[in-house]
């Protein structure tokens, strides 16, 4: 996937979350949310396979398990492939995740659940960080990384991520717009910080896209 490439993706997943922020989100918001206690507990335990926590756990114990064997069987390059790519994911996660907070800070929406739709610019709290969304960043930078360095569950993880984003919807979280900034902004800064560290750190792997 070349620069162009993922620069024009970037640019219509930019617009389609402004063209949803102006004509979309407020009248999707209503169909989506949970319309009872004990569906909306479901999407609630469905939303947190987007938590970073998790996660950073999960690839902070492989990279582990990865340098242990790595040391007993130096022999076989499958624990030294195993460490790198899981420190790669673990480095994608963590870079889309801190670029979205930062957003989130600087452009201060509203979240639904405000009855407030509109804009705070530099508003510090949770209630005015709903664009874009940190779940979404977090489900498809996961997917798409980890997608790359395994291949065979590039989609599967990519169709669990759309769900993760859909239930921040149904629980009342983020809008439409939200999920669609977050998903480009995980899916495409996975791809690049992707690329940029396995070259560096020796391992080839080809982007979405190439062969």
């Amino acid at each position: 996937m070349s620069n162009a490439r993922i620069l024009v993706l970037a640019l219509i997943g930019f617009f389609l979350s402004i063209a949803s922020i102006f004509l979309l989100d407020q009248r999707v918001e209503p169909y989506a949310l949970a319309t009872s206690p004990a569906e909306r507990e479901r999407w609630e335990l469905i939303t947190e396979l987007g938590n970073a926590t998790w996660m950073a756990l999960l690839l902070i114990a492989t990279w582990m398990a990865g340098f242990i064997f790595h040391k007993i069987s130096p022999e076989n390059p499958f624990w030294l492939s195993m460490r790198k790519k899981s420190l790669i994911v673990l480095m994608a996660v963590a870079g889309t995740g801190a670029v979205t907070m930062v957003l989130k800070v600087i452009v201060g929406r509203a979240r639904p659940y405000m009855m407030e739709y509109g804009f705070f610019p530099f508003t510090f709290g949770s209630d005015f960080a709903s664009w874009p969304s940190g779940h979404a960043t977090t489900a498809f930078a996961f997917a798409m990384a980890a997608g790359m360095a395994i291949p065979v569950l590039r989609w599967p993880l990519l169709a669990l991520a759309a769900v993760v984003g859909y239930s921040r919807m149904v629980i009342g979280v983020h809008y439409l717009g939200d999920i669609i900034m977050g998903a480009t902004i995980g899916a495409l800064g996975a791809v690049l910080i992707y690329r940029w560290m396995a070259a560096r750190l020796g391992l080839e792997q080809a982007a979405p896209g190439e062969k």
